[in-house]
């Protein structure tokens, strides 16, 4: 029988590793596997996003965007889980420039596997993606994120 211990990292992030020593830490959203230092996301945990949005600066709009990888609990996304999560705090906090997001693509990964330095866990290059992944779109509607 393989017993399971559950542990925190350094950032106070909760993780589970086996009796056994085989160097996974099993996190929420991903396993990191530290012999090897390879942080694999779950499937359709993380993502790569594109957002497209508008800001009203005065009587001009301007037109933004920006492609990001979401890894959640890693990288910048340490306090988040949920990409919606992460979307509607970065949101409530660009309302005083009037953001409204137009566009958002999501292509949820089957297979999101980044290098990574196992000893300070910052993120290293992005190593395997999902080659058929399948981008959906969502957009805002009565207080939540419905996909289209």
């Amino acid at each position: 029988m393989n017993l399971s211990f559950m542990a925190k990292d350094f950032r106070n992030i909760e993780y589970h590793t086996n009796q056994d020593g085989d160097g996974l830490k099993y996190y929420a959203c991903s396993t990191l596997n530290t012999k090897r230092k390879e942080l694999s996301f779950h499937k359709n945990k993380g993502a790569i996003v594109q957002m497209r949005w508008e800001v009203s600066i005065g009587k001009d709009i301007k037109n933004l965007s920006e492609t990001f990888n979401f890894t959640p609990q890693f990288g910048e996304f340490v306090e988040y889980q949920n990409l919606f999560d992460y979307i509607n705090q970065l949101c409530r906090k660009e309302k005083n420039m009037n953001m409204k997001i137009t566009d958002l693509q999501v292509s949820w990964q089957k297979e999101f596997l980044f290098k990574i330095n196992p000893i300070t866990l910052e993120l290293g290059y992005l190593w395997i993606s999902d080659i058929k992944q399948i981008t959906k779109n969502y957009k805002w509607d009565n207080n939540e994120w419905i996909e289209i």
